[in-house]
């Protein structure tokens, strides 16, 4: 029997996922979930910590383990790039600190991460995976029959491609850096991927990255670089408008040339960020007030993101695209796609960003390892990652607040959408953890929508966020249309669409305040409790959706443990938890 060990070891969003003999995601989970740090930048040898408990769990003894990394051996970063960001790293610090680009430093911070840290942590990797089979009781130990080394962007695609319903697909990957390139694109035909060809690399300063672009553009609003904070940028740009002197600025550094991606020569370029440095962020400055530079930047990289699709169609000439990279952890522009491109279908999976590669790299190993074989065209379901061991459930209600924990099985849907239609804000936490940075049903926070103040009670008393921040509503996925404009199947709360006017006033607790909302679609086959939890919600109020936000607090990732969940109820707003079967109330 052979297995395949997936590996994501990027300096960021590390993961590890298994794959069985037959090509079946097995389990796939983050590292910041378990050590509770967020993007465990820096932090992916420590993923080996756990990787002793997951094998024991999910591979038999004395199996075979192909463990396939996410990068190759080629560098990030090309010795032209390398040359390149060296000079104007020089010419940077000829310059005063007041006429100084500080988007400029952002990007020569991420180079040099990119160059130094990858090849260091694919060495590591090796190091500690022999070092953690070497642990294992000798009843468990595991032979490894290869390590193997992918490209970045292919284990991108593969993840998309492979856990799509599509036979054959256009595929596109964009990020911040891959190996000398930030976007590629493929066509799927026959369980293969096939680079298509007039995708240059190694463009020195005249290449262009969009994350990287959406990354710098981040930091220029005020929010860190590499603490997943994108979202902040989104969301904040709906409370925005259309800046033209800072569209004029951005545009030139994200020009679409085919399936390439350049900006204006070095000079040009460099004059550019100088401008934008007098829409920085001060601190202590009202984020609100850089609301028109984050709309700009938003409408510039969606521009980029459907002329690139756009382009791809042309060469391709499919009527579906299948989406990977961090990029596309956009869900506004994704909401958008169908209707800025000629493709006619769009998928993403849970976990487009590096996270995920650790399941593209498993199934390249495994399809390599069987040409013939096909996969599912079926739904993947995302949840694959850890769950609660009944026995801590068991002493939870031994051993918790007298009175205040009691088991309710078959019963905690209807319970829960009772307390919700009350006013009542629960943390809710069942069967496996989801894959990917979306909460969708099983590490959730849940609420009741229909209240337009609970957004500020969740924001300010359970989350400890900025109250501009946004809530995602879960629906029926049979109400969908009646809900939202052009309505899409949703099911990893993947993009963003319009509420239809008339039914705004109905649930203003997941209205934004552009009128938009990132759904996720929810039927009885892919989430069975979640979805008896929402149509009993449904019965009681006649909505057939809930409020849904990430179990965790700003800051932290999306709890992972027992005592995780614990510790965000007993010092957060949070008014009940529900843990499997089990209630605990204030």
């Amino acid at each position: 029997m052979r297995y395949y060990l997936g590996i994501a070891n990027s300096f960021h969003d590390s993961a590890l996922a298994i794959v069985d003999p037959q090509g079946k995601l097995l389990f796939a989970e983050g590292t910041e979930r378990y050590l509770q740090n967020k993007r465990a930048v820096n932090n992916s040898p420590d993923q080996f910590h756990r990787m002793e408990q997951i094998l024991a769990e999910h591979v038999p003894p004395g199996a075979e383990l192909v463990v396939a990394h996410s990068w190759s051996d080629q560098p990030a970063i090309g010795q032209l790039e390398r040359d390149a960001f060296a000079n104007l790293e020089s010419s940077l610090s000829d310059l005063p600190e007041e006429a100084t680009p500080q988007s400029l430093l952002d990007l020569v911070t991420l180079s040099k991460l990119c160059d130094e840290s990858f090849a260091a942590y694919t060495k590591l990797t090796g190091i500690n995976l022999r070092y953690g089979l070497s642990q294992m009781p000798m009843d468990q130990r595991l032979k490894i029959a290869q390590l193997r080394k992918f490209n970045h962007h292919s284990t991108h695609a593969a993840t998309a491609c492979y856990s799509s319903p599509f036979s054959q697909a256009a595929c596109a990957v964009l990020d911040g850096y891959g190996e000398r390139t930030a976007n590629s694109s493929f066509v799927f035909r026959n369980n293969q991927l096939t680079l298509l060809p007039g995708q240059e690399q190694g463009l020195g300063m005249n290449f262009s990255s969009l994350g990287s672009f959406y990354m710098t553009l981040c930091k220029l609003c005020g929010f860190a670089l590499f603490n997943g904070e994108e979202w902040k940028m989104m969301g904040l740009a709906a409370y925005g408008k259309l800046d033209p002197e800072i569209y004029a600025l951005l545009k030139p550094l994200v020009m679409v040339d085919g399936l390439n991606i350049r900006q204006e020569d070095y000079r040009k370029s460099f004059l550019l960020y100088q401008e934008l440095e007098k829409y920085r962020h001060r601190p202590g400055q009202p984020y609100l007030e850089m609301a028109d530079v984050a709309f700009t930047a938003q409408q510039v990289f969606s521009e980029a993101v459907f002329s690139y699709l756009t382009n791809l169609h042309e060469l391709t000439g499919m009527d579906a695209v299948v989406l990977g990279g961090g990029c596309f952890l956009n869900s506004s522009t994704n909401g958008q796609i169908i209707d800025n491109t000629p493709f006619k279908q769009a998928y993403l999976f849970s976990a487009p960003g590096d996270d995920g590669n650790a399941a593209g790299a498993a199934w390249l190993a495994y399809y390599q390892d069987h040409p013939e074989a096909q996969h599912s065209h079926g739904f993947q379901s995302p949840y694959l990652g850890s769950k609660i061991d009944p026995k801590q459930l068991k002493k939870l209600r031994n051993y918790g607040p007298p009175g205040k924990v009691r088991e309710a099985k078959g019963e905690v849907s209807y319970i829960a959408a009772e307390r919700l239609a009350e006013g009542k804000i629960i943390g809710w936490m069942q069967g496996r953890a989801e894959f990917g940075p979306r909460a969708l049903g099983n590490r959730s926070i849940l609420a009741d929508p229909r209240s337009a103040e609970v957004k500020e009670r969740i924001n300010d008393q359970v989350k400890f966020r900025e109250a501009f921040r946004p809530f995602a509503p879960s629906i029926l996925h049979e109400h969908g249309a009646e809900y939202f404009e052009g309505y899409q199947e949703t099911p990893y709360m993947e993009r963003t669409l319009r509420f239809r006017t008339s039914v705004r006033d109905k649930v203003p607790g997941v209205v934004h305040v552009d009128g938009t909302g990132r759904l996720q679609s929810v039927t009885r086959a892919w989430n069975p409790r979640y979805y008896d939890l929402i149509a009993a919600f449904y019965e009681i109020t006649g909505i057939p959706l809930v409020l849904n936000t990430s179990f965790n607090v700003m800051g932290k990732p999306i709890i992972h443990s027992l005592e995780d969940a614990l510790a965000v109820f007993y010092t957060s707003g949070l008014d009940l938890l529900i843990i499997g079967d089990t209630i605990i109330e204030k």
